[in-house]
């Protein structure tokens, strides 16, 4: 009563090894891009008038904020009042909500302490 079909059986196994070759794709991306971003475990505290001596790596970053701005797309806390040239510490509206509201006012004058990887940005007016 059974009837084999030669080519369903040829697509299903097709479409498991489809399936499986994705899902191990996605998992290595995942382990390999996503999960390193997020694994940012400083090791030190630095001041941040050395924050540019590390560039690409994950730290924790100490000063006071001295200078901000909200442009509703990303808050910038500045450690310096020139923050064209010095160390901006800088949450993207996407993370806004892990904040407290209105950041912007919430560090102004206060020492805290960043983690991250530190990277420069560029900014239009800077190029």
């Amino acid at each position: 009563m059974t009837n084999h079909n030669p080519d369903l059986k040829k697509f299903l196994v097709r479409l498991g090894v489809t399936v499986a070759a994705v899902v191990l794709v996605m998992y290595l991306a995942k382990v390999w891009f996503v999960d390193q971003r997020r694994a940012c475990l400083p090791s030190q505290i630095i001041p941040w008038q050395d924050a540019a001596k590390h560039y690409g790596e994950c730290a924790m970053v100490e000063g006071t904020i001295v200078v901000t701005h909200n442009s509703g797309k990303a808050c910038f806390l500045n450690f310096h009042p020139d923050y064209k040239r010095y160390f901006t510490a800088v949450i993207f509206a996407s993370a806004f909500s892990r904040f407290p509201a209105n950041p912007e006012n919430y560090y102004y004058g206060k020492k805290v302490r960043v983690s991250g990887y530190i990277k420069a940005y560029l900014t239009s007016d800077s190029l």
